[in-house]
Parts: structure tokens; sequence; C-alpha cells
């Protein structure tokens, strides 16, 4: 940067770094209010993260792949078969 330039950076960062008479005003309730909705949208988030978990982590390559979730209800050819099977209960 030339100097020039510099030193107009640097007035135009003092010009918007000033103070600016605001003839407002906010109540502690509106503290309190802007926190409640920050803390809300964090909660949101967190339960929208966690609905799509899943999706989230196969999208980046992290989770499961579909081949190694087994179906529920999916037995193993190594587990022998109950003995009371097909005998009335």
């Amino acid at each position: 940067m030339t100097k020039q330039s510099l030193a107009v950076a640097g007035i135009v960062g003092t010009l918007l770094m000033a103070p600016i008479p605001a003839h407002a005003y906010l109540d502690p309730g509106t503290a309190s209010m802007f926190l409640q909705l920050l803390l809300g949208g964090v909660a949101g988030l967190a339960v929208l993260l966690k609905l799509y978990r899943q999706r989230l982590l196969s999208f980046f390559g992290l989770g499961h792949q579909e081949s190694d979730i087994v179906a529920k209800g999916d037995v193993p050819a190594s587990e022998p078969e109950s003995e009371t099977e097909g005998q009335p209960h």
C-alpha cells in the first residue's frame, strides 16, 4: 500500500469508529429478550443437528456405510436357531 492509500484508510477507519449520538433507550428487558433469542436459536440448531446427524455424517463421509448397518431383525447365519421354534407356546 502506498502512504496515501494508507492515510485514507486510517481516516475512514477513524470516522467509522467515531461515536454517533443516539437518542434511544434500551430497558433491561431488551437484553433479556435478545439473550433468550440467542439461546433459543442455539437450542434449535442443536436439535436440528441431532435430527439430521446421520445425514450430515454420511455427507462428510464419517458415518457408517449402508452395507455396515445390519437391518433390524436380521440374524447372522452363525447363530443357532432356537430349540423352541415351531413348538406351541
